[in-house]
């Protein structure tokens, strides 16, 4: 079974299957990030006061910048369990949506190019039953865009049929 974020509200003896997150690429931006320090440490070196002073100011809006979109990204978990889609999201007011695996009627799956190269990332597109069906849309269940998508996909659809 998969771990997933540890304030996650479960129901008694339901497990875990798959979690996973929206995609966030930091790995380009923390290069940039390093790039801009060693320039900055560059233009200190050569005396150049212009070039030291919009280095380093570069440097600490694009720190800022990350640090501002990694936290409510590092709170959005998308979760599967053996009865339950769930949607977890928030830093400080935390939100859980919750969709029964009976209530999925139609799950597809889609894989832009060229991100889906990456990471395994797609977009999950969910038909529930119900009379509140919309409602739950609007609370993020509808699409999922997630990382790892593939093997959420096929999670899924192995929890939707038990016993297979």
């Amino acid at each position: 079974m998969a771990a997933g974020p540890g304030d996650l509200i479960l129901e008694p003896n339901e497990q875990v299957i798959l979690a996973t997150r929206p995609l966030f690429l930091w790995e380009p931006l923390v290069l940039i990030e390093v790039v801009l320090g060693v320039l900055t440490l560059y233009f200190v070196g050569i005396g150049n006061a212009t070039l030291v002073g919009l280095g380093l100011v570069s440097f600490v809006l694009l720190t800022i910048w990350i640090v501002v979109r990694w936290i409510p990204w590092s709170a959005k978990w998308f979760v599967l369990t053996d009865r339950r889609l769930i949607s977890r999201w928030g830093v400080f007011n935390k939100n859980q949506s919750a969709l029964l695996l009976d209530r999925v009627q139609d799950a597809s799956l889609a894989r832009p190019f060229p991100l889906s190269l990456i990471r395994d990332y797609g977009v999950l597109r969910l038909e529930s039953a119900g009379m509140h069906s919309e409602e739950r849309i609007t609370e993020g269940l509808h699409e999922l865009a997630m990382t790892r998508a593939t093997a959420f996909y096929r999670a899924l659809n192995d929890a939707q049929t038990p016993g297979r």
